[in-house]
């Protein structure tokens, strides 16, 4: 695995110029719309040019939410009249990929234009680079044709002269995706429109997931997941039945189907009658857990549907098994319990405060625990929670009085 090292981040809706230093699970802590979505977004057109273009289509796939050039483009009073948006992914060995795209004019085309584009190995080695200069394009030493709707980094991806590590890199930057469950999507009675495998960015295809980790020889997913769905027996996967599910409600292929502790023997609830929550819980797991999962994945509001006891200990759970199966994974939460299930004297594992500064430019700075032990010591078990809800971490929004 090629972990992100920094994502940099230039001109991009409310990210001006922001610099971010990722561990390997990094949560992101704010008011609503002080940029935490936006700067998620910026990973996922670099994931877009990674594939190699950047239009609609191919962000939509990674969870990114379309919109107009000029809605994407900073509008600061007094910026740079420069029309590009500059993003530029830094891994922890060296290995760095920037562009520079713009879609200009009244319509808009269906792609963006890289401008500009420069592919360094570990050592700062150039292995592909363009200019604005027609014809510019060249990648190992050798032009190349210089079409500026596809990104360089699908003939790097290809070339063997290139560092394998550099590869690799791109390779995870490709298969970056943004998951934000729904409820619908999660019972199967609504499509998932960002299919993908193991499970959709919406949540689609759970049931199918949860079969094949509970299949496997692996039992620590039914563990993990009955640890924390505390009212369930046991849970299995297996074909609908109108038994469970009432004939208004669309059928689906497979359904996951629950015994409840506290019910007769054969009492089963299906995905469409169960706790929300032990969906989400379920959603989150595979993520963390399926060797399909994305090497590189982001989950917008983590503690969505979740009481904040469990969005603690999910958070754990999380987070232990991410960096057990060599994942990166970037965060938002909204919930401040999410904080105290996070291992913070892990340098690995990384807290930052998001807010809009006086001129509204979007700030991300890192909240450092040197001494996690100390700060509970100090303030008690839950410390960062209550340090975030004190308005001691930043993070809070500034709420006008009426």
């Amino acid at each position: 695995m090629s972990y992100l090292g920094n994502l940099h981040v230039e001109r991009f809706k409310s990210l001006h110029d922001v610099s971010v230093d990722l561990g390997r699970v990094n949560v992101f802590i704010g008011a609503n719309g002080a940029g935490k979505s936006n700067l998620l977004e910026a990973l996922g057109i670099l994931s877009a040019a990674a594939y190699g273009s950047v239009d609609d289509q191919t962000l939509l796939r990674r969870g990114v939410r379309p919109g107009v050039p000029r809605i994407y483009k900073s509008a600061f009073p007094n910026a740079t009249k420069d029309p590009s948006i500059r993003l530029t992914a830094t891994s922890e060995g060296g290995s760095r990929f920037f562009i520079a795209i713009q879609n200009q004019g009244k319509v808009p085309r269906p792609y963006w234009s890289f401008s500009h584009e420069r592919i360094e190995d570990g050592d700062g080695r150039s292995c592909a680079s363009r200019g604005p200069k027609a014809g510019s394009a060249s990648v190992a030493g050798q032009k190349v044709r210089d079409e500026r709707s596809r990104s360089l980094a699908l003939h790097v991806r290809a070339n063997l002269d290139v560092p394998a590590q550099l590869r690799t890199f791109l390779d995870a930057l490709d298969d970056f995706s943004i998951f934000s469950a729904v409820t619908p999507v999660l019972r199967g009675i609504a499509p998932d429109t960002a299919p993908r495998v193991p499970v959709g960015l919406f949540g689609g295809g759970l049931a199918e997931a949860v079969d094949a980790m509970t299949a496997s020889a692996s039992k620590n997913f039914k563990k993990r997941a009955l640890a924390l769905i505390d009212w369930a027996d046991t849970f299995d996967v297996g074909p609908p039945s109108r038994e469970l599910i009432a004939s208004s409600v669309p059928a689906m292929r497979s359904v996951i189907r629950f015994r409840d502790a506290y019910m007769k023997a054969k009492a089963e609830l299906s995905a469409y009658d169960a706790s929300e929550g032990a969906l989400f819980v379920m959603h989150l797991l595979v993520l963390a857990m399926h060797p399909q999962s994305p090497r590189l994945l982001a989950v917008d509001n983590f503690d969505q549907a979740l009481n904040p006891a469990l969005a603690r200990e999910l958070a754990r759970v999380f987070v232990e098994e991410t960096l057990h199966n060599k994942r990166q994974v970037l965060l938002t939460t909204h919930n401040p319990l999410v904080l105290d299930g996070l291992p913070l004297d892990d340098d690995r594992v990384r807290l930052f405060r998001v807010e809009r500064r006086g001129d509204g430019k979007t700030e991300v700075r890192r909240v450092p625990v040197k001494d996690l032990a100390a700060l509970k010591k100090q303030h008690g078990q839950h410390a960062l929670s209550r340090l975030w809800t004190d308005g001691r971490l930043g993070g809070l929004p500034r709420v006008r009085a009426l």
